[in-house]
């Protein structure tokens, strides 16, 4: 079982969204059977994205060098933009998930999804990855959302990537992800909150 203080946050870029900067975030949990890394940022940009003005934050090599898994909460650009770190690393999502990225206009930049040494792992529905490490559906934001449940010795944590862009967002439950992340009422990790909140439903 880890601990809270194995879940670790990191930046992995930065977007610009109605004139606001917003971080980025992605997340690794340090467990005995190896790192997980959830989401992976962004290592560089390209011109289809550049209305966001992104700016990657590549993760340190000696990070990168210690992960043994990749999970993807969903694969928009700014969370699977640093796959291409890991070929030949087991990177976990759901089947749904990647037939959109794979087919889907305009739903993200494809060779940042496949690439030389990609290794997905599909998933339909709940898995257990690690022991304690559970990815669970969470749609909304897109349909084949997912969230990471970590059992913790303080009890469970989600690292919800994009559930919801804030607590607030989170609070208003009108999506069956947000919904399940309420329903949960851990602490939750969010891309674009630096810091992790029990999220409420909005009064």
């Amino acid at each position: 079982m880890v601990s809270r203080d194995d879940i670790a946050t990191h930046l992995g870029s930065e977007l610009v969204v109605e004139g606001a900067t917003w971080p980025g975030l992605v997340h690794t949990i340090e467990h005995p059977e190896g790192v997980v890394l959830v989401d992976t940022g962004m290592i560089d940009s390209r011109p289809e994205v550049e209305d966001l003005h992104p700016t990657p934050h590549p993760l340190p090599d000696e990070l990168v060098s210690q992960v043994s898994i990749v999970v993807n909460t969903h694969l928009h650009f700014d969370h699977c933009g640093g796959n291409r770190l890991f070929p030949g690393v087991p990177i976990h999502v759901q089947r749904r998930e990647l037939a959109a990225a794979r087919t889907q206009d305009d739903y993200t930049i494809r060779d940042w999804v496949d690439f030389p040494g990609a290794t997905y792992v599909e998933h339909d529905g709940e898995a257990e990855i690690l022991p304690g490490v559970r990815l669970v559906p969470a749609p909304g934001h897109t349909e084949g959302h997912q969230i990471v449940v970590v059992q913790t010795d303080e009890g469970p944590v989600v690292l919800g990537g994009d559930v919801g862009y804030s607590f607030a967002d989170i609070g208003q439950g009108d999506t069956p992800g947000k919904q399940l992340v309420l329903e949960l009422a851990a602490p939750t990790y969010l891309a674009h909150s630096r810091n992790p909140h029990v999220p409420h439903p909005n009064p």
